[in-house]
């Protein structure tokens, strides 16, 4: 074993790790599956998690603004949160749409069990290829899914296509180069691993953990690949960074109502944290000579479909 790789193993084992997941991940069956008549831990944990997408919004945005509204979740993942729009939002529609049949299935199951409604339905897609017609919906909301995506820019001719003239997008995302943004949460919240080590290095190292500790994660993580932008990446990321977001959205023909870094620290904690939160808001608002997300904990957006667009 090499010396980077062995680093990379110490510190992802022995680094901070956050006590929500309670050592579940949320591939492993007893984590998402309904069990003895109650929705799954995944989704019940979603949906009572749902007042942080409009946290994040600082203000600018409320379930109530999807009053009436017909919404489109993008990564509606097992339905928590999309259950949660419903039940506080009361849109007279919404439609959660995931990529996976069996957490398009859980979600069908556990949200039943959460909010039995008509209004409120799943379907299997991805975001490529919206498998709904132009103008279909007047609000789309995605939190931490288009990190995910295969390619953001056709996710996002697509969101435009199905939007209503009128209708905005609402996204959160975090950018490839943010401190956590490595997604290894399920075994280290330690910062900035993927600054340090390649996504070949931090893959095997997590598959080393996951062969002694195989309660984090039922299967091992795949191999590094290369994003639609020509990177290697970590498994199931694209490599979007802010500078590639901001480029993307302005060769579309949406109006930005907002796009905002939010600081890294964001959130409630203590003295240390509020400490971290003003000072990567400080540096955010500085002209620095290199990538900003590294002060990022997630990009805020709110993109609207005109009601005109010229030819």
């Amino acid at each position: 074993m090499g010396i980077g790789l062995r680093l990379a193993t110490l510190l992802m084992k022995y680094g901070n790790r956050h006590s929500r997941f309670c050592g579940h991940d949320l591939n492993t069956p007893s984590f998402i599956q309904p069990h003895n008549g109650q929705p799954s831990i995944a989704t019940r944990r979603a949906f009572d998690d749902g007042p942080s997408f409009f946290q994040r919004f600082e203000g600018t945005l409320s379930p109530q603004d999807f009053s009436s509204e017909d919404v489109l979740d993008i990564g509606s993942g097992c339905g928590g949160r999309t259950a949660y729009y419903l039940r506080h939002g009361n849109p007279r529609s919404i439609v959660g749409l995931d990529i996976s049949e069996l957490r398009s299935s859980i979600a069908r199951r556990s949200t039943d069990l959460l909010c039995a409604d008509s209004r409120i339905c799943f379907t299997v897609g991805v975001g490529e290829h919206l498998p709904f017609r132009d103008e279909s919906f007047s609000a789309i909301v995605s939190y931490d899914v288009f990190e995910h995506v295969n390619d953001l820019d056709c996710v996002l001719q697509e969101c435009f296509r199905v939007l209503r003239p009128g209708g905005r997008l609402y996204s959160l995302f975090p950018p490839y180069y943010g401190p956590r943004a490595h997604h290894l949460d399920f075994i280290t919240t330690l910062p900035f691993l993927h600054h340090v080590f390649a996504p070949s290095v931090l893959v095997e190292a997590a598959n080393r953990i996951l062969q002694e500790q195989p309660s984090l994660r039922d299967t091992p993580l795949p191999r590094p690949g290369r994003s639609y932008l020509g990177r290697e990446v970590l498994p199931r990321l694209n490599g979007t960074t802010e500078r590639d977001f901001r480029r993307i959205v302005g060769r579309l023909p949406f109006e930005v109502e907002q796009m905002k870094l939010v600081p890294f620290g964001w959130g409630p904690g203590g003295l240390a944290k509020r400490a971290v939160r003003l000072f990567c808001g400080a540096m955010l608002w500085l002209p620095v000579p290199f990538t900003r997300d590294v002060f990022t904990s997630t990009i805020r957006c709110v993109l609207k479909k005109r009601e005109t667009v010229r030819a």
